[in-house]
């Protein structure tokens, strides 16, 4: 169940960064959702929304930076939803499950690990922004929504972005790793928009994908950003690039 309150005081005027459970009907399990509030939320307001991949990785820091950025009116209030992965290990195969929930047929076949994927597209798609909108008071409409993940999770973003076009508005991608072994079809008409971000010490394939994707909008004439920060494959390079990019995702409405 949701864990948050309605504000009613200045003190309590606070945001909040808290861990939710779903039960999932796709895995047959519980996951775990980090969830983030802006200062004050309310249950009859409508939010803009984030919906994060490794969502354990919202920490501290971000909500620092994020209460920082609409203290100063830069962007709207935002809720997050982060999207927990699972980080667990499996020693036959060198991988964890991230990887195969992450990556559309890793291995190819249809074993159980490679029906994950599925399983997990379906869980965020689906399940997680019908929760988020029923329990957090976010936007349903296309250009309310924003997606953000990091290496793999970047790479499961891209997927979202080509499965679903008229899901998710805005794509926030920061160093993805091998893309979509599938062709680019958007048109301008239904294409989200994207902010890029991998680092100039990042390995080549992982560099050459952000070009891969930034030509392809160019050729569909299709606005995007792309930025080579000086770095690796570094989460706190990853999370300066978000916060960077949240006023310009939201340039237009704030």
């Amino acid at each position: 169940m949701p864990n948050y309150q309605n504000c009613k005081n200045k003190k309590e005027k606070k945001s909040q960064l808290f861990t939710d459970t779903l039960y999932s009907e796709s895995f047959g399990e519980n996951r775990l959702l980090t969830i983030y509030l802006p200062k004050g939320f309310k249950k009859t307001k409508t939010y803009p929304v984030i919906y994060m991949a490794d969502g354990q990785l919202l920490i501290q820091s971000y909500v620092k930076s994020i209460d920082s950025l609409m203290d100063k009116k830069l962007i709207p209030e935002i809720v997050i939803i982060g999207v927990n992965s699972n980080e667990t290990f499996i020693p036959s195969m060198g991988l964890e499950y991230r990887n195969f929930e992450y990556l559309k047929n890793l291995h190819g076949g249809k074993d159980t690990l490679n029906l994950r994927f599925d399983k997990h597209f379906k869980f965020f798609t689906s399940e997680v922004i019908q929760y988020a909108e029923k329990s957090y008071s976010v936007s349903n409409k296309k250009e309310d929504r924003t997606f953000y993940g990091i290496s793999n999770g970047a790479d499961f973003g891209v997927t979202v972005a080509q499965d679903k076009p008229d899901l998710i508005g805005h794509f926030i991608l920061c160093s993805i790793v091998q893309g979509s072994k599938e062709p680019f079809a958007w048109t301008k008409a239904n294409c989200p928009s994207f902010f890029l971000a991998t680092g100039d010490q990042e390995d080549e394939m992982v560099q050459d994908e952000a070009k891969r994707l930034g030509k392809y909008l160019t050729q569909i004439s299709m606005p995007y950003e792309l930025v080579f920060y000086h770095g690796g494959h570094e989460r706190k390079k990853w999370e300066a690039q978000f916060i960077a990019y949240l006023p310009k995702v939201y340039r237009k409405k704030s």
